[in-house]
């Protein structure tokens, strides 16, 4: 098991963006955005840098649901810079106290990359107003996360590879996508097998024109061991 936890924390440095001196020159950027009245300036590039200030530093394996949810909430205000208020980000809980669930512990980066990958390449394509939606879910032993949008969804062809990747776990795919601009699923799916085992990681679901679902198990933890 360590030998393990080892590679799924090579795996995410791996795909880390490595200068330290990006957040500091975002940080100096802000504060002259500052100095002359540019807020929305400034505020973007706060968010940039808390961005990748969670990415870069305290590398760890897992993170709080809480702390992951909060990356995940910045990336999508970073996104409406862009696309404004057609996009929408929708967050809910299910079953057990919300406090409760937000100590549960997570691989970090699981969030955001399916989030990203939600909005490019469904979401982004979509005329009018688009939404996305975070579920979470517990079981007696396991934590669900749904991330579901209503995007243009996925075409068989594709779909099918997608979920023959996500199958069984291949470093042939562990690679950072350049179209999808961050951690691809099939890494994020490894990274998940690696830490808990081959009963856990991701499955999606598709169909054109209603969007598409990527559905997370894993084992409700709060510390480097699943709660038995």
């Amino acid at each position: 098991m360590n030998a393990s936890k080892r590679q799924a924390q090579f795996l995410a440095l791996q795909n880390q963006i490595n200068p330290h001196f990006l957040y500091n020159t975002l940080e100096g950027i802000r504060s002259e955005a500052l100095l002359a009245g540019l807020d929305s300036v400034a505020t973007m590039t706060e968010a940039l840098s808390t961005f990748f200030r969670y990415t870069i530093s305290n590398v760890e394996n897992l993170v709080s649901l809480q702390q992951e949810l909060e990356n995940t909430k910045n990336y999508f205000f970073i996104q409406q810079f862009r696309f404004g208020n057609r996009i929408k980000l929708h967050i809910s809980f299910d079953g057990e106290q919300e406090h409760e669930v937000l100590q549960y512990r997570i691989p970090k980066l699981t969030l955001q990359p399916i989030v990203e990958n939600c909005i490019v390449h469904g979401l982004e394509c979509k005329v009018g107003e688009a939404n996305l939606y975070i579920r979470i879910e517990t079981s007696q032993s396991r934590l669900f996360i749904t991330v579901r949008d209503d995007g243009v969804g996925m075409p068989d062809d594709v779909l099918q590879q997608m979920q023959s990747k996500l199958s069984t776990r291949s470093f042939d795919y562990v690679k950072r996508d350049e179209h999808q601009g961050g951690i691809a699923l099939v890494n994020v799916n490894n990274r998940i097998k690696l830490l808990f085992g081959e009963q856990y990681g991701l499955t999606v679901t598709s169909r054109i024109g209603v969007g598409t679902d990527v559905a997370i198990s894993l084992p409700r933890s709060k510390g480097e061991e699943p709660v038995s």
